[in-house]
């Protein structure tokens, strides 16, 4: 896991491989977008992203991830997966630990959220042809927000295009997260 902090913008933890935030969807949102870029990577892989901005007593935040698996073509497959219950439905949803602050986000992606996460995906930058599934997410019911979760995407959306051109991971978060 690394840890980018930019001054005055926002601070985010980027990890490779499996997060708690996993949940079963309830529905996916499909589209495809088309791109030009390429890979240098063959393997699928797996990045989680957890966002925290912080702007006097509010502190949005979300974590969102998912796994991109290389394939053929000219497109981008996207699919995001909708949890089963709605945001203010959750008081008895699963938890996971926040690695950026001290209350836990609740596990899931639900609709009021996936859908600013479909529209972000086809936004930013272009991942390579292949299949990138959201199927990690977490909120936090008062501090997350459409703005914090496309902000997240972004980042995501960044490092998966540096980690698959094999290019520095933090270097690109950080180009983001100073458009903040």
């Amino acid at each position: 896991m690394s840890v980018v902090d930019v001054e005055r913008h926002g601070i985010v933890a980027i990890s490779e491989g499996d997060h708690e935030a996993a949940y079963q969807a309830a529905e996916w949102l499909q589209s495809s977008r088309s791109t030009s870029a390429t890979s240098r990577s063959v393997t699928p892989i797996r990045m989680h992203v957890e966002a925290l901005r912080r702007f006097g007593g509010l502190t949005p935040r979300a974590v969102i991830g998912g796994q991109f698996v290389p394939g053929p073509g000219d497109r981008t497959q996207i699919s995001v997966g909708v949890a089963g219950f709605g945001l203010f439905d959750a008081e008895d949803e699963p938890t996971c630990p926040s690695r950026l602050w001290n209350q836990p986000f609740t596990i899931g992606l639900p609709s009021e959220f996936a859908r600013p996460v479909a529209r972000a995906l086809g936004e930013g930058p272009q991942l390579p042809p292949g299949m990138l599934t959201i199927d990690r997410a977490g909120f936090d019911l008062m501090n997350s927000s459409e703005m914090i979760f496309a902000q997240t995407v972004s980042v995501l959306q960044a490092v998966l295009v540096a980690r698959l051109g094999g290019e520095d991971v933090d270097k690109a978060a950080h180009v983001v997260i100073h458009t903040w």
